[in-house]
C-alpha cells in the first residue's frame, strides 16, 4: 500500500510526495520534523520478500542490516547521499536519506541531442570517480542508469542513488529448498549478459557508465541499441537518414567499445583503467571537438584525487572542515560475497557453535564479545581452526585499537564443485594455518603478556610490524575461474588491502594473475609451480613455492640414477601445473638425461572413463618403465585415479609424484599393501620438517596446530613473513612500496624454508627454493604405523624418529 502526502513515519518523517517506483522499491521526498528547519529528506520503502518462509525473512532482516551498514560507510564520499535513518515496519523495510537538489541525468540525455566529446569525458569522468570509491569498498552499485545519477544543483556534480543490493531483498525466495533471487536487480539496457543471469560483476557497473556514454555522444535512446544476433556486441556507431552520427574521435569510440563489450571478461577490468585511457585522451583534445573544452566547475569544498598510476583505485578525498567527517585511519572494510575479516565463516565444512557465535558478533560490530567467542572456540572446540585462528587476530586488533596493516589471503575453499569440498577445505586450512601462524605472531607483540589465554602465548615468536598489528581478510575463489577474476578484482579495490597471499593452485593464479598485476597489487603465491606465471613479466608477482622445473629435475635425476631409461607420464592435460610439469621433465629425463618418454592410452587423470587397470596393463607391456604421477590437487577424481595407479602397480615398477600425493590417504593405502607398494615410491617435497632449515619452526607449528606441519604450511607462512618484512623495511607502506622492496636484491627474509629472496627484476621467482624428495617407511606411533621422510634417512631410526 502506497504512502500518502501527510503520512508520517516513526513520529519523524512526514510524506510529501512520491519521487519514483520500480520493480522492488518506491520513493518519496518528505519533511524531518525533528531536525532543526525540517530538512528535505528521502525514504526508500522496500517491499518484503516473496516468501513467508522464515528462512527467507532472516535472511532478508540480515541482508537488509549488511546493506545499512555498506550504506553509511559509503556517504563518507561526499557524492553519495548520507544516509540518515533506517528502521522496519510492517514487513517493509525503510531507508531515509539526504535529498539531493538537482536534475536527474535522464532530463540531460535527450533522444537526438548529441553532447560534444570533452562533455562526454567530463561526464564519464565525473561519474566513474565516485564508482571508484564504491569499488574500493568491494559493492557493485548493479543500478546506474540516468534516473539514478543526480546532477546537483550547487556544484554540478554528479551523485550517485538508489544502489541495487538492498533492493534485491523483495526478489528473495525458496527454490528447491535454497533461499535465492528471483529476479536480477538493475534496468534493462543498462545491465549486461552477466547481471540478467543474476551473476553481476564489477565491470557490470563499467558496462552501464558505457552505455550512458554512447547516449550521450551518440544522441540515442535506449530503445534505440541493439545486439549483434552472433556476437552479442552492441551495435551504435552507425548513421541513418533520420539519425546521423557525427565523426567521433577514435580514441574515444575505442574506450566506449571496451566498455561495453559483451562478455565481462573482455571488458575494461577497473575503473582505473578507464580512467586511466579517459585521462590521457583528455589530455589531447580531439579535433572533432565541436566546442573547445572548458575548465570543469569544481566545488571548492571537495577535491576528487584518482592515482591511476599507484596501487589504489579509490578515490583519496581533501574535505574542507565544514564538509563531512573524514575515513577513521583503521575503519573496518565493507566486504563483498567471497571475503571475510570474521563476519561470515568460509570454511563451510565445519560451523563449531562458539564460531558461530563470535561470527555474529563480530557482524554485529561487537567485536569485545566476538573476541571472547573466538578464543573461547579456539581453546574448547575440537581441532584447531586456522580461519578462527585470523578471526581471533582481527577482533583483538579492534578491542584494543591497535593500528595495524591489511593483508588478503585468497584460497580455494569450499563452493561451487561439491565433490571437491572436503578436498578443497583440508588444502585451504592448510595454508591457513600458515598465514595465521605469521599473523598471529605479529599480534602477540601488542598483547598483554598476562592475557595467557590468547593463541600462541608463551611458544611463539613476537614481534610487531614498527608497533603496528597486521589484519587478514581471507577470501573464497571456489575454484571457479569467474569467481577468482572476481575476487580479483575485489581486492585491487580495497584500497587498505596492500598485498595478497595466494592463490593456493596454479590453475586459479593463471586466471587472477593479470587483474592485480595491472593494478599493482603484489600477489605472492604460497602453491603455484607452473612456469607460465614468470614466462612473461609480472613485476608484482612472487612466488615462495618451487617451480615445476624444479620438482621434474629432481625426480628425473632420481630416476636416471636408478637406472630408470624409460618413463611415461599421467597427469592433467589442462591443468597448468601439469602441462608445465610434462615440459619441464621431458627436457630433463629425455633431452638432457637420454631417458625415453613414452605415451599410453589413459594418461589423462581426469577423464571420466579414465581406466587405471588398462594403464597399468600397457605400462607392463613396454617393459621396464617408471610411472611419472602428477594428478591435479584441487581434483578429487584426479588424486583418485592416481591412488589406484600406485594401489594396482604394487612393487613392480618405481613410481615418482608430486607433492600432493604427500598426504594421509597416501598413508592409508600403504598400510593396506604393506611394504609391496612402497619400495619404489618417491615424491617430490618443497619442505619437510626433518630437513627444515629453520629447526624452530616445525616446533611452533605442532605446538600451535597440535599436528605436524608440512609443505603448504610452510610455503603459506614463508609468503606472509615475506609480506610483514616488506612492510617493516616502508617508512609509510604502499602497494607500489611492496612491490620495490621485494624485488631489490638487498631483500631477504626468514621464514619456515629458510632465507626467502627472489630473482627481480628477471622474475619473481625465489631463489635457491628449498626441495627435497621423501619415501615411506615404518613407524609404529605414527599414523597408519607409516611417516614419510627424506630419501637420505633408510629408515624411521636414520630419520631420529622414537616410533617403539
Amino acid at each position: 500500500m502506497c504512502l500518502n502526502s501527510g503520512d508520517i513515519l516513526r513520529d519523524r518523517y512526514q510524506i510529501l510526495a512520491k519521487l519514483g517506483e520500480g520493480g522492488f522499491a518506491r520513493t518519496y521526498t518528505a519533511k524531518d520534523l525533528v531536525s532543526p528547519e525540517n530538512p528535505l529528506c528521502v525514504v526508500k520503502e522496500i517491499g518484503p520478500p516473496q516468501s513467508s518462509d522464515l528462512r527467507v525473512l532472516e535472511e532478508a532482516q540480515q541482508q537488509f542490516e549488511n546493506e545499512v551498514k555498506t550504506l553509511k560507510y559509503l556517504d563518507k564520499c561526499p557524492q553519495i547521499p548520507k544516509l540518515i535513518d533506517r528502521f522496519q515496519e510492517q514487513g517493509k523495510f525503510y531507508l531515509i536519506q539526504e535529498y539531493i537538489a538537482g536534475n536527474p541525468l535522464n532530463q540531460e540525455l535527450i533522444s537526438g541531442k548529441q553532447f560534444n566529446e570533452s562533455e562526454v569525458i567530463d561526464l564519464l569522468q565525473d561519474i566513474l570517480s565516485v564508482l571508484a570509491f564504491v569499488h574500493s569498498q568491494g559493492i557493485i552499485h548493479r543500478d546506474i542508469k540516468p534516473s539514478n545519477l543526480i546532477r546537483r544543483q550547487f556544484d554540478g556534480k554528479i551523485v550517485l542513488i538508489d544502489f541495487g543490493a538492498v533492493k534485491a531483498i523483495g526478489t528473495l525466495a525458496i527454490e528447491n529448498g535454497q533461499i535465492t533471487q528471483t529476479r536480477a536487480v538493475g534496468t534493462e539496457g543498462y545491465m549486461p549478459a552477466e547481471q540478467c543471469k543474476n551473476l553481476p560483476k564489477f565491470n557490470s557497473d563499467i558496462y552501464a557508465v558505457g552505455i550512458i556514454g554512447i547516449q550521450a555522444i551518440a544522441g540515442l535512446d535506449i530503445a534505440d541499441f541493439f545486439n549483434h544476433k552472433k556476437t552479442g556486441e552492441l551495435v551504435w556507431h552507425y548513421s541513418t537518414h533520420e539519425r546521423p552520427m557525427r565523426e567521433i574521435n577514435s580514441k574515444l569510440q575505442k574506450i566506449l567499445n571496451k566498455m561495453v563489450r559483451y562478455h565481462f571478461n573482455d571488458r575494461y577490468q577497473s575503473v582505473a583503467e578507464v580512467l586511466q585511457h579517459l585521462n590521457s585522451l583528455a589530455e589531447s583534445p580531439s579535433p572533432h571537438s565541436i566546442v573547445q573544452r572548458q575548465p570543469r566547475k569544481r566545488s571548492r569544498k571537495l577535491r576528487v584525487i584518482l592515482p591511476i598510476k599507484t596501487a589504489t583505485v579509490a578515490a583519496e578525498y581533501s574535505i574542507a572542515r565544514d564538509s563531512r567527517t573524514p575515513l577513521a585511519s583503521n575503519p573496518r572494510l565493507v566486504l563483498p560475497d567471497g571475503l571475510s575479516g570474521g563476519e561470515k565463516i568460509l570454511l563451510t565444512s565445519s560451523r563449531p557453535r562458539l564460531k558461530q557465535r563470535g561470527v555474529k558478533e563480530f557482524a554485529a560490530s561487537n567485536s569485545e564479545q566476538a573476541l571472547n567467542k573466538f578464543k573461547e572456540s579456539w581453546h574448547k572446540e575440537f581441532g584447531k581452526d586456522p580461519e578462527t585462528l585470523i578471526y581471533t587476530n582481527n577482533a583483538f586488533l579492534e578491542v584494543s585499537n591497535a593500528p595495524y596493516y591489511t593483508i588478503a589471503v585468497v584460497l580455494s575453499i569450499c563452493r561451487r564443485n561439491q565433490e571437491s569440498d572436503a578436498l578443497l577445505c583440508a588444502q585451504a586450512k592448510e595454508y591457513l594455518r600458515g598465514v595465521a601462524q605469521a599473523q598471529t605472531e605479529v599480534n602477540l607483540a601488542l598483547s598483554n603478556s598476562s592475557a595467557r589465554d590468547f593463541p600462541g602465548q608463551g611458544f611463539l615468536p613476537t614481534k610487531a610490524i614498527k608497533g603496528k598489528g597486521l589484519k587478514i581478510i581471507i577470501a573464497d575463489d571456489a575454484n571457479d575461474e569467474e569467481d577468482a577474476k572476481q575476487i580479483a578484482s575485489s581486492l585491487v579495490n580495497q584500497p587498505d588491502i596492500l598485498a595478497v597471499v595466494g592463490h593456493g593452485s596454479s590453475e586459479m593464479t593463471m586466471h587472477a594473475v593479470d587483474i592485480y598485476n595491472n593494478n599493482n597489487l603484489v600477489l605472492m603465491s604460497p602453491g603455484a609451480a607452473t612456469k607460465e606465471l614468470t614466462d612473461e613479466p609480472r613485476i608484482f608477482f612472487f612466488r615462495t613455492q618451487y617451480t615445476t622445473r624444479l620438482i621434474a629435475r629432481d625426480l628425473a635425476n632420481y630416476l636416471l640414477a636408478n637406472n630408470q631409461k624409460q618413463a611415461t607420464i599421467l597427469y592433467n592435460p589442462r591443468s597448468p601445473f601439469g602441462a608445465s610439469f610434462v615440459e619441464d621433465y621431458t627436457n630433463y629425463f629425455r633431452d638432457e638425461g637420454g631417458g625415453k618418454i613414452v605415451g599410453i592410452r589413459d594418461f589423462d587423470l581426469l577423464i571420466n572413463d579414465f581406466n587405471a587397470e588398462r594403464a597399468i596393463e600397457e605400462i607392463q607391456g613396454k617393459g621396464e618403465t617408471a610411472i611419472v604421477l602428477v594428478p591435479d590437487p584441487h581434483h578429487t577424481r584426479s588424486l583418485d585415479n592416481a591412488f589406484e595407479i600406485i594401489k594396482l602397480n604394487g612393487d613392480r615398477n618405481w613410481i615418482v609424484g608430486a607433492w600432493m600425493l604427500m598426504c594421509p590417504q597416501m598413508l592409508e593405502l600403504a598400510s593396506q599393501q604393506q611394504q609391496k607398494l612402497f619400495k619404489k615410491l618417491i615424491f617430490s617435497v618443497g619442505w619437510h620438517p626433518l630437513n627444515s632449515p629453520n629447526p624452530e619452526f616445525p616446533q611452533q607449528a605442532r605446538s600451535l596446530w597440535e599436528e605436524e606441519g608440512n609443505t603448504r604450511i610452510a610455503s603459506a607462512y614463508d609468503a606472509a613473513r615475506a609480506l610483514i618484512k616488506a612492510l617493516e623495511m616502508q617508512p609509510i607502506p604502499t602497494r607500489q612500496g611492496m612491490q620495490r622492496i621485494l624485488s631489490s636484491p638487498d631483500f631477504t627474509a626468514w621464514g619456515a624454508t629458510g632465507t626467502i629472496q627472489f630473482n627481480s627484476p628477471q622474475n619473481g621467482d625465489r631463489q635457491n627454493p628449498p626441495s627435497d624428495l621423501v619415501h615411506i617407511v615404518e613407524c609404529r606411533k605414527e599414523q597408519f604405523s607409516l611417516a614419510f621422510v627424506p630419501v637420505k634417512y633408510p629408515t624411521a631410526a636414520a630419520a631420529g624418529l622414537k616410533c617403539n
